[in-house]
């Protein structure tokens, strides 16, 4: 059975449901056993929780006026009342009747296996599958709220509340039945699938989400007394995944590609991202699979220039001028300052000139080649005058969102993208662990510099003469400073900036002296117009096209945008210390409120402290 097959089951089985409610049971003695006898009857089952669990492209959305780029610094949106500091109560709806029905379908099915005649490894995979998902589900939760009741039990359809009035676990008794679960799924699931199968979750995957829990737990936003003994089984259950992950044959993906006039560096990041798992990817370890003409969304026509898409919106993902300036320069040194000035190049101007491979392949800028549509020599102007579009439908920032973009992809194709999500993959497996080496074993941990080491070597990064990628240039920035950007480059759209901002409290405090607080600071320096000088708009319409890369920058003044929405101010609301929370009843972003309709129906289910009533310390 094919990716495409399983895709088709899930199609099938969610009209299936729609009709005849086989997941919405009222009474789970009627499910029919034998479907639990067979590993493919069985899998059609599981195939739905797959659907359920894993987010869409881009991921979940966690506030209804902001994806997580946009109410992150990777764009310079303003509009997501998250990051003014002006969210109401009840708007964070992640816990949820809806969640937990996805967790009673889970719970349903580990009670039908108590009596399957399943055995061996159909058994196992089945399980496997089900003790990932239950863990899947509730981190969703906890990583939002804290400790939330953690169903391990089916729950009667006909009670009257949706999760029979359990009380929140606390966190740490949430943390600790996570790892158990995932413990179980580790023990249970394969270290591969056959190829038709390449979708489904693997022990490395099971793994890899483990570690990435335990950094979350060990982090500043769930830790602030800077317990050693989280960072050290952070450490250990990253190292753990690391080495699984790579028995299991996961791997940094070669993106290596030929120079031209037209790509300028011998790395081409992207490959990452429009190449399956199924077409040899070993970067993949979690991923949401599309397919063409059958399950697809729109990214490439949400990102694309208006000039290319018609539209009568402007593109998300624009990336901000923070983002820009975040990327290394090509021997690894950091180009930025304190003040979020770019120092890589004597001119402001040559700002694109000698970048980390992955900036090209991430932020398409003013003059850059950047084919669409068929046309390989197509070039992207975002000066002033320089677009085929109206001036509410440009870029917002002076750039482009280059990432996951697929140039094979055109026409209508553009609204029916099958470019996969991927959820997991093995550079941040290294990541993980490079965080939580450098906090358990110190700012000189090897195991650190080699994680980051393997990334900047696939990235394309001069080694340096000491073999440390440009790492041991930046004497300014600490070993976190420098991981931490690393994250937000490597990983940027990817849906964990915002995540990482709020648990290294990013937007609170600073987290060394060149990465400072969010809070307070104006985006204004995040967009730029690009205007050109000493030539006319005429004569530069004759050349531009034919220009060299390493010219445009003479053509044009780059000033910072001071008006509109770039003005205002970031004013996320975090409390970071237990006693400060304690006093706090104006809102927390780092532990949310409980929405109002889970209180009503669930009594036991207390309210989050800073929130107005707050009982539920989510530090415990």
């Amino acid at each position: 059975m094919k990716i495409k097959k399983i895709v088709l089951y899930i199609f099938a089985l969610t009209l299936f449901y729609s009709c005849n409610d086989f997941l919405n049971v009222k009474d789970e003695s009627a499910i029919n056993p034998a479907i639990w006898n067979n590993e493919s009857s069985a899998e059609l089952y599981i195939n739905n929780i797959y659907d359920l669990c894993l987010p869409g492209f881009g991921g979940d959305k966690i506030v209804p006026d902001g994806s997580l780029n946009a109410i992150s610094d990777e764009t310079a949106s303003m509009d997501s009342k998250l990051l003014l500091g002006t969210l109401e109560m009840g708007k964070v709806g992640t816990i949820s009747a809806l969640t937990y029905q996805s967790v009673r379908y889970i719970n349903i099915a580990f009670d039908e296996m108590k009596t399957s005649k399943l055995t061996g490894d159909a058994r196992k995979n089945i399980l496997g599958q089900l003790f990932f998902f239950r863990a899947f589900q509730h981190w969703k939760m906890v990583e939002l709220y804290g400790g939330v009741p953690y169903m391990k039990d089916v729950v009667d359809y006909t009670s009257s509340d949706a999760i029979t009035n359990a009380p929140r676990n606390t966190t740490s008794e949430c943390i600790a039945l996570l790892k158990e679960d995932l413990d179980s799924a580790i023990n249970n699931l394969p270290a591969v699938w056959t190829s038709d199968q390449y979708a489904r979750v693997t022990r490395g995957a099971a793994a890899a989400f483990l570690g990435r829990i335990l950094l979350f737990y060990a982090s500043p936003e769930f830790n602030p007394s800077n317990d050693i003994n989280r960072w050290k089984n952070a450490y250990e259950a990253n190292l753990y995944a690391r080495d699984l992950c790579t028995q299991d044959g996961y791997a940094l993906m070669d993106i290596s590609t030929p120079i031209t006039d037209q790509w300028p560096v011998e790395k081409d990041f992207n490959k990452i991202f429009i190449t399956k798992k199924s077409d040899g990817n070993p970067e993949v370890i979690l991923v949401k699979p599309y397919l063409k003409a059958l399950k697809y969304h729109g990214y490439e026509n949400s990102v694309r220039p208006v000039e290319i898409t018609n539209s009568k919106d402007r593109p998300s993902n624009c990336p901000s001028w923070d983002l820009v300036i975040s990327f290394p320069m090509k021997d690894g040194t950091l180009p930025f300052n304190s003040s979020r000035k770019f120092i890589g190049n004597s001119d402001i101007n040559k700002y694109y000139l000698d970048r980390d491979p992955r900036f090209y392949a991430t932020v398409a800028y003013n003059g850059c080649y950047y084919p669409l549509e068929g046309n390989s020599s197509r070039r992207q102007w975002t000066y002033t005058g320089g677009e085929g579009t109206t001036s509410d439908l440009i870029s917002l920032t002076g750039f482009y969102c280059r990432k996951y973009v697929n140039p094979d992809i055109s026409g209508d194709e553009r609204d029916k993208t099958y470019t996969d999500w991927i959820e997991i993959r093995y550079a941040e497996v290294l990541l993980n662990l490079a965080e939580s080496a450098f906090e358990y074993q110190g700012d000189n941990s090897q195991v650190g510099y080699d994680c980051l080491i393997d990334i900047r070597k696939r990235a394309g990064i001069e080694p340096g003469i000491d073999g440390y990628y440009g790492l041991k240039s930046n004497p300014a920035f600490t070993p976190i400073e420098i991981v931490m950007n690393e994250r937000r480059v490597e990983l940027a759209f990817e849906g964990k900036r915002f995540f990482d901002l709020r648990r290294r409290n990013m937007f609170t405090n600073d987290l060394g002296t060149n990465i400072i607080k969010l809070n307070d600071w104006k985006k204004s320096g995040s967009g730029y117009t690009f205007t050109l000088t000493g030539i006319t708009a005429s004569n530069f319409d004759l050349i531009k096209n034919t220009l060299p890369l390493n010219t445009i920058y003479s053509y044009f003044k780059m000033n910072a945008k001071s008006t509109g929405p770039l003005v205002k101010a970031i004013a996320y609301r975090a409390v970071t210390t237990q006693a400060d929370l304690q006093t706090t009843t104006t809102g927390n972003y780092n532990f949310f409120d409980i929405p109002e309709g889970i209180m009503t129906r669930s009594p036991a289910v207390k309210q989050t402290l800073g929130w107005p009533a707050g009982e539920f310390d989510p530090f415990k």
